[in-house]
């Protein structure tokens, strides 16, 4: 086999499709806060939607039938998987968004990584080397340089969407790991589907009380783009992108694939550029060599 076309290589580059997709996370949720929908309408929403549609995924895969049911073990890490990425992460972001600008918010979602090596570590056999930590936190500390040095608020002004978009990083980082560990054994589409399955019998009442009916009819009226929006939010970035993540965490490592996820928040500030109209700097531009960089060196530790 070409040395080029390794597991772990396929693995990093599915990791990076499902990087991509997810760098559309804010400013979709950033535009949809500021027009048409509340953060709990967006929160429960996506888990409500991908949720249905996982379950006729599962169900046109057989996946129902005795046999194919996750174990007990499976279902626990499951539930830790759901916790950080169908509550959790969907929720805060939308929170967050409605205070701070999409770019600035990907900045803070850089720390994800590091955060999921982290959990990486402590819920599977994996340990990474003491270079891989050091290069890790050497992006960490990157990416919030770059935060600071395109904040003019500065850090001692962080807000209440920062500190949400912290438990993005703290609990997302666990969600994402746990699926990774879950993609070694399971592929990573059954990950996701499940993880959003067993959330339903909560998400279902919790969307029902904090969905306004009347509210989305009169959105679907005035802006058809917002539902088209927000259907892409919900199917790709809470289902399909993490069938190429959980996939490429699960042939990659946890903790090496998950450093594709530090292009983010250079993503993210470019789809905030071309459909928020945010500004983009010279020196975004060189930060994102310099983190382009660092996950190399990361991928070879």
């Amino acid at each position: 086999m070409n040395k080029y076309f390794t597991r772990e290589n396929y693995g990093f580059l599915l990791g990076f499709i499902g990087v991509v997709i997810f760098s559309l996370t804010l400013p979709i949720t950033r535009h949809l806060t500021q027009v048409d929908f509340t953060s709990l309408e967006i929160g429960f929403g996506r888990g409500f939607l991908a949720g249905l549609a996982s379950v006729f995924i599962l169900l046109f895969k057989g996946q129902f039938k005795p046999g194919n049911l996750p174990d007990k073990t499976d279902l626990r890490k499951l539930v830790i998987t759901a916790i950080g990425v169908v509550f959790a992460f969907p929720i805060f972001t939308a929170i967050a968004m409605q205070t701070i600008p999409a770019g600035n918010g990907g900045i803070v979602l850089a720390a994800v990584p590091l955060s999921t090596a982290i959990f990486a570590g402590l819920l599977s056999e994996e340990n990474p080397t003491t270079k891989f930590w050091g290069i890790a936190v050497i992006g960490f500390i990157t990416v919030t340089v770059f935060r600071l040095l395109t904040n003019d608020l500065g850090i001692i002004n962080i807000g209440f969407g920062d500190f949400a978009l912290l438990v993005c990083v703290v609990i997302g980082g666990m969600g994402y790991a746990q699926g990774g560990i879950l993609g070694k054994t399971m592929s990573g589409w059954k990950v996701i589907c499940w993880a959003l399955v067993i959330s339903l019998p909560l998400v279902i009442p919790l969307t029902i009380l904090n969905f306004d009916v009347t509210h989305l009819i009169q959105v679907a009226n005035d802006s058809f783009v917002s539902i088209l929006l927000f259907a892409f939010l919900c199917l790709f970035n809470n289902l399909i992108g993490f069938f190429f993540f959980y996939e490429g965490l699960g042939m990659g490592g946890v903790a090496r694939v998950s450093q594709a996820d530090l292009f983010r928040p250079f993503f993210t500030f470019f789809f905030s550029v071309v459909f928020l109209g945010e500004t983009m700097t010279f020196l975004a531009i060189f930060f994102l060599f310099l983190i382009i960089g660092i996950v190399y060196l990361s991928k070879k530790a």
